[in-house]
């Protein structure tokens, strides 16, 4: 770099700061600081600049050294990051499953417009079977996800009210001789 491109990247890098989310400044608003001080540069030479030597790895540089000394920045960033992502997967759930329903809901608009074809007597295209057999395999094996999820899941919860009322139609019979003659042994 000459002596205005090393001003430059200066005075670039030091615009992107903790206190702006380590953004640096526009090719603009540098080359007019430049002008400013005296010195001639174009914000499209400026922007050659960055490109040629890699300006913006120098900001991500600096950010990655700054996040590593402040633990709490480290901290922050982390938490925030976990958050968005977290919010992010369940809009992403969100959004497949009403793609899901819809394909299943055209998926069977469409076997039913072949079976009615099929009822009348009409030949299928090897097309339309294929799509036939498609949808019936592709609903099977959701029929056997959905039962592999519902035999996972906890049977009914019962109220205590239940229970109690289960515990108290219970009878248990007890023999006297024979807790006695286990009590006396324990006794030897």
């Amino acid at each position: 770099m000459n002596e205005i491109q090393k001003i430059a990247f200066e005075m670039f890098l030091d615009s992107a700061c903790y206190e702006n989310d380590f953004k640096p400044i526009s090719e603009e608003a540098l080359a007019e600081k430049l002008k400013d001080r005296g010195l001639k540069a174009s914000s499209s030479s400026i922007n050659r600049w960055k490109a040629k030597f890699n300006w913006n790895e120098a900001v991500k540089n600096k950010v990655t050294l700054a996040m590593s000394e402040n633990k709490d920045v480290v901290a922050l960033i982390t938490r925030s990051s976990l958050e968005s992502a977290v919010k992010n997967t369940k809009v992403d759930i969100e959004r497949n499953n009403v793609l899901i329903a819809a394909s299943y809901e055209a998926l069977e608009i469409e076997a039913l417009e072949i079976l009615e074809k099929k009822k009348r007597g009409e030949k299928l295209t090897k097309e339309q079977a294929d799509m036939l057999k498609f949808i019936s395999t592709l609903s099977t094996m959701r029929h056997d996800k959905m039962l592999d999820r519902q035999a996972m899941m906890p049977p009914e919860a019962v109220s205590a009210n239940e229970i109690i009322e289960r515990f108290n139609q219970i009878e248990i019979e007890v023999e006297d001789d024979v807790i006695e003659a286990e009590i006396s042994s324990d006794d030897n």
